[in-house]
């Protein structure tokens, strides 16, 4: 029996064979095997520098071009990178650039402006599990007198570590490119 693969399935196959192959390599450091160089593997672990506190980090945030007048949709990702599960709720908060407003359902729903409109804080009540991710959705509205070509800059995300009430937490930016 012969199956054709087609011209769009050869890249499913290459990612299938990089996860082969990166799976086989974390098998042999998860065991604690010598690889073939003569140097002895470590756990993941032991990768991690020494006395590092991850907790909860704002990984990643999104936002795709949109043109005059458009919405776009912020995507920021949370992480808890350990080296404990989150099991109080947690918040996000958003600064919008200027010249934004949100416009139709964001995600989680349970969050809120503050009093000049330009802060959401968003609560995740049932905390997070360890090398688990949240994710906050936020459409926005392009102001009509933003131009093409314009950047809008000053939007951030930011998380508070329940378990580190004190440690600062890096926010991440983000800007808007109007087309």
């Amino acid at each position: 029996m012969t199956v054709s693969i087609g011209r769009r399935g050869w890249w499913r196959i290459g990612i299938a064979a990089a996860l082969c192959v990166a799976g086989t390599g974390t098998a042999a450091v998860a065991s604690g095997a010598v690889p073939l160089g003569g140097r002895a593997a470590v756990s993941a672990d032991e990768q991690r520098a020494p006395n590092s506190e991850d907790g909860l980090q704002v990984v990643n945030v999104s936002v795709d071009r949109t043109k005059v007048r458009g919405l776009t949709v912020v995507r920021a990702l949370v992480a808890n990178l350990g080296p404990n599960e989150v099991s109080q709720h947690f918040q996000t908060t958003i600064k919008l650039p200027k010249r934004v407003t949100v416009e139709g359902k964001v995600f989680p729903e349970s969050c809120r402006y503050d009093d000049a409109r330009r802060e959401l804080t968003c609560d995740f009540r049932k905390g997070l599990s360890l090398r688990r991710t949240a994710t906050v959705l936020l459409p926005l509205r392009i102001a009509d007198d933003v131009r093409a070509g314009e950047r809008l800059s000053g939007g951030a995300v930011s998380v508070q570590d329940p378990d580190r009430p004190t440690r600062v937490v890096p926010s991440r930016a983000f800007t808007i490119d109007v087309q």
